[in-house]
């Protein structure tokens, strides 16, 4: 059954007027501003079910892969040097159900649920494998997530070269599929903002700050380095409010999603104030199931009722601009903490050393 567009309101019982959340990304309707973000959750469709149950706006596929699309092609002609050729391996078809389940899957979510889906693609290079765009699109969903992630890059390239790739690969999918494109922006451009308004020109219809990145370490045994993919740290969201700020200008007019360290309805309201239209939440998604939705969205619904806020549209009515604050106000806002005091705070959790018996008592 489809959720309402709101939630009962939460606080002192002082107001009783319900505020809507409904929400709209890409010209995607949707009943609240949260949005699954892609991730191998995302192809149960119980888990779907508990996630529209708790009121999110809408639904991320984990990515198809690039390997898994060039492998599918090359395994046609040459079977034995599909895997050497593509970097395919068969845990990246237990990751999204493989390029043809992952068609099914669509499928079936569309004729299941009412939320909007959208399909996801990941690679770093042009090709045929970029075809695919065009099954996702007949296959149903309602929009398609770009993840471009190149790599290390030949010194000799500049990074002006490297973003013109980028935006090469983009509008040759945006020629193929008229469905909204989303992309997914890395954190470490040097002008994200200048970044934004190219993508906006090649056709992008929305921006999802940031693409999480994997964690790299050393293994100083084998003398060579790991990668992980590891949740969000539960103090990440200042980097994605920076990126939101960095990234927002008067000439970019597309939506954008925040990503990244969306925890709370305080979190949410936090990254809308600093310039996203709607949240996107993963991290969460594993530490809490579909209650860290509830708890979004009942934060919000908290926020906009203690402020006597009717929608979100209202709350966006009162954001601040940006675009009038004095040209140095960055740099102050940056120079005057770091000169005001020579003490810092340690977001670093710390665990609380108790001492008791056996059964857990602490003692006196």
């Amino acid at each position: 059954m489809r959720n309402s567009s709101s939630i009962p309101p939460h606080g002192n019982g002082m107001h009783n007027v319900t505020v809507s959340l409904a929400s709209s990304f890409m010209g995607l309707k949707m009943n609240s501003p949260v949005i699954a973000g892609s991730c191998p959750l995302h192809i149960n469709m119980e888990r779907i079910r508990l996630l529209e149950n708790a009121g999110i706006g809408a639904v991320v596929l984990p990515s198809i892969l690039q390997e898994q699309l060039v492998y599918q092609s090359i395994l046609q002609s040459s079977p034995l040097e599909a895997v050497e050729r593509s970097g395919h391996s068969r845990q990246q078809d237990r990751y999204n159900g493989g390029p043809d389940e992952y068609l099914k899957t669509i499928g079936a979510i569309k004729t299941e649920f009412h939320l909007p889906l959208v399909a996801s693609m990941h690679g770093a290079s042009t090709g045929d494998w970029l075809d695919y765009a065009i099954r996702i699109q007949d296959s149903g969903a309602d929009a398609l997530e770009l993840n471009w992630q190149i790599g290390r890059c030949d010194p000799t390239e500049s990074g002006e070269q490297v973003e013109n790739r980028m935006l090469h690969w983009v509008a040759q999918i945006r020629r193929k599929v008229t469905i909204p494109l989303a992309f997914k922006m890395n954190a470490r451009f040097t002008n994200p903002a200048a970044i934004a308004v190219k993508l906006q020109n090649v056709g992008i219809n929305g921006l999802v700050l940031f693409a999480h990145r994997p964690h790299w370490d050393v293994d100083i045994d084998r003398r060579h380095w790991t990668i992980g993919w590891e949740l969000s740290p539960i103090t990440s969201l200042g980097h994605t409010l920076e990126g939101l700020v960095e990234t927002h200008s008067k000439e970019l007019s597309i939506p954008v999603v925040a990503s990244g360290g969306i925890r709370s309805g305080e979190d949410a309201i936090k990254a809308m104030i600093a310039g996203a239209d709607v949240v996107m939440m993963v991290s969460e998604l594993y530490r809490q199931g579909p209650d860290g939705v509830k708890d979004v969205l009942a934060g919000i619904q908290r926020y906009l009722d203690a402020n006597h806020l009717a929608s979100l549209e209202a709350f966006f009515q009162t954001r601040p601009d940006f675009e009038h604050r004095p040209s140095n106000s960055m740099r102050s806002e940056i120079v005057d903490p770091l000169t005001s005091s020579n003490r810092y705070t340690d977001p670093t959790p710390v665990a609380r050393q108790i001492h008791g018996d056996c059964f857990g008592h602490p003692s006196s």
